[in-house]
Order: C-alpha cells, then sequence, then structure tokens
C-alpha cells in the first residue's frame, strides 16, 4: 500500500543518525577558531534535527485532522507529536539524539502509517488519501532541501576546520 513512502522515512532516520555528535578530540580544542566552528556545526545539526521534527509534526498534524479525535491512531498521532515537541524542546545533542532514539523504538511498532480500520475510522482507501496528499508531497520537498542544506554547510565547516588546522600547523 504505502511502501513506495518507507525509502523516504528510512531517509529521516539514516539523516538523524548522520547528524551526531562530533568527535571529542574536536570539542577539546583551546584554538577560538576551531571552538567556533564546532559550535556551528552543532547548531546546524541541532537546525537540521528540528526541521525534521517539525516536519514530521506538520505531516501527521494534517492526517490527524482527517481522523475522528476518538479513534486509537489519533491519540497515537498525538502521542508521537508531543514526544517531536519535546525533542525540538531539548538544547541539549546528546538528550535530543537519546530522545529521538527512545521516539523511533516507541513507534517503529506502530503502525501510523498502516490503515487498521478499527484504529483509524476509516477505509483503505480513504487512509491511503490522507497519507498520500499534497501535504506530503511538500513534506517530502521541504525534507530533501533541508538535508541537502545541512550537508553542504557541514561540508563548508568541515572545509574551515582543515584550513584552520593546516594554519596552524603551519604556524609551529
Amino acid at each position: 500500500m504505502l511502501l513506495k513512502y518507507i525509502p523516504l522515512f528510512l531517509l529521516v532516520q539514516l539523516s538523524i543518525a548522520a547528524a551526531k555528535p562530533l568527535d571529542p578530540e574536536l570539542l577539546k580544542s583551546d584554538d577560538p577558531v576551531q571552538q567556533e566552528l564546532v559550535r556551528q556545526a552543532k547548531e546546524e545539526t541541532a537546525n537540521l534535527l528540528n526541521a525534521l521534527f517539525r516536519s514530521q509534526i506538520d505531516y501527521f498534524t494534517e492526517v490527524k485532522t482527517h481522523l475522528n479525535p476518538q479513534t486509537k491512531r489519533f491519540q497515537d498521532i498525538n502521542i508521537y507529536i508531543t514526544r517531536l515537541n519535546q525533542a525540538i524542546a531539548e538544547k541539549e545533542m546528546a538528550k535530543k539524539d537519546q530522545l529521538w532514539f527512545n521516539i523511533f523504538e516507541e513507534f517503529k511498532e506502530s503502525p501510523l502509517l498502516l490503515n487498521r480500520e478499527a484504529e483509524t475510522g476509516l477505509s483503505d482507501g480513504e487512509y491511503k488519501r490522507i497519507l498520500t496528499g499534497q501535504k506530503l508531497n511538500d513534506i517530502s520537498t521541504r525534507f530533501i532541501t533541508n538535508v541537502a542544506d545541512y550537508f553542504w554547510k557541514i561540508a563548508k565547516i568541515s572545509g574551515k576546520v582543515i584550513d584552520n588546522g593546516i594554519s596552524i600547523v603551519n604556524q609551529s
């Protein structure tokens, strides 16, 4: 049914996994330029994660508007959105990463994208139309743009880190 959308959600997982904290050796540097670059990389990573969380919140909020508030799926989505908002609110990257892992573990067995009529109150066709509407296309496009922007910014920061390292070595 929705198998063609599974790669998108796997890409979300992969992107979040790629946005891990930096090498601890870089974090120990006394060089102010290096410290600023590390700060920028952390900030970009947090921005990416928050953008991904917001995209999922937007998507599932849209899905939820088509569901009866009494259904299990509506309640599952509310819990999911609450957890994503908690992850956005977290400022510390290690905790944000742990929250994401916890959210993924909690909901990986949840059929948020699968229709069980008793849980959604909708037929398969109705639920599919909701899940594959224009909102999904918009969020998918924004997601790909966010990930591309993130990797471009991190590549630029990495180049500056290398430049700075070479400068430090040449000054020694």
